[in-house]
């Protein structure tokens, strides 16, 4: 039990201030800091004194804290441990995540698109556009997600396989989601996932405790280009993933042919 005369830190209290002001739970700032529930509560109990400055930073970032409330916060926590935070890399003089993935998006050779850390569609290289066929869909569309693609009744119909590619991004979606099941953003975008009465048969039943494997192969019909076999690569920018980009690589020889010709296969004279 916990000395009720134990004298909680100024740091410890701007923890519990800020989480309070953001309105979510220990469990819930446990959870999307990677931390145990037993590890944030001894933090704002004063019961833990020495966080590491990743665990403060992680802290700051999952509590969406302003540049003064920053401060702030990792003032306190210099106080009381004697260690700095990098504030440098917290400020806006390094290249936002968002604008760094939309540059490795539009400068690589393969078909590729970024994703948010809910999976909005976040930026495409042309490659990616003429792959999929969705030049009218982001014409009409500024705020789109990818599960909204797959389920969309139309674009369903160009994926051989769709069942087995559906659970297998309902299953990665809700696995890499899961942190941030207390954010309001999320809680809208499963009430409109759930308009899909597949997406909700499919959801309903899949398994969602594994980590998901980093590749897998499927299937497209291409208007002009025929059958097309894509493997997924991704690359994830943060450790809380705050933005990923996926790219698509060939998945058999004649989709290699198929890059070769299109011209999204780097270095592909080397390849025959």
């Amino acid at each position: 039990m916990l000395d009720k005369t134990h004298e909680i830190s100024p740091f410890a209290q701007l923890v519990t201030y800020y989480r309070q002001r953001r309105g979510i739970s220990q469990g819930q700032l446990a959870q999307a800091t990677r931390l145990s529930r037993t590890y944030v509560y001894h933090l704002e109990t004063g019961q833990r004194a020495n966080p590491s400055p990743q665990v403060v930073q992680n802290i700051a970032r999952v509590l969406e804290l302003s540049t003064g409330d920053r401060v702030s916060f990792f003032e306190a926590y210099n106080r009381q441990t004697g260690q700095f935070v990098d504030t440098d890399q917290m400020e806006s003089t390094l290249l936002d995540l968002g604008a760094l993935a939309r540059l490795l998006v539009l400068n690589t050779s393969y078909p590729a698109h970024s994703l948010d850390n809910l999976w909005f569609l976040h930026s495409w290289n042309e490659a990616s556009i003429y792959l999929f066929e969705v030049q009218k869909v982001l014409e009409n569309h500024e705020h789109i997600h990818l599960l909204e693609l797959v389920f969309d009744p139309e674009m369903r119909k160009r994926f051989h396989g769709w069942e087995n590619l559906a659970r297998r991004l309902v299953s990665d979606f809700l696995y890499n989601t899961r942190t941030l099941t207390h954010l309001s953003e999320y809680k809208a975008l499963i009430k409109t996932l759930r308009d899909y009465p597949e997406y909700r048969r499919i959801a309903s039943s899949v398994y969602t405790r594994s980590k998901p494997a980093p590749s897998f192969v499927f299937q497209i019909q291409h208007d002009d280009l025929g059958r097309i076999t894509l493997r997924t690569a991704t690359t994830v920018f943060t450790n809380l993933s705050n933005y990923s980009m996926v790219s698509y690589v060939p998945g058999d020889q004649q989709t290699l042919d198929v890059y070769c010709a299109q011209g999204w296969q780097p270095g592909n004279h080397f390849l025959h």
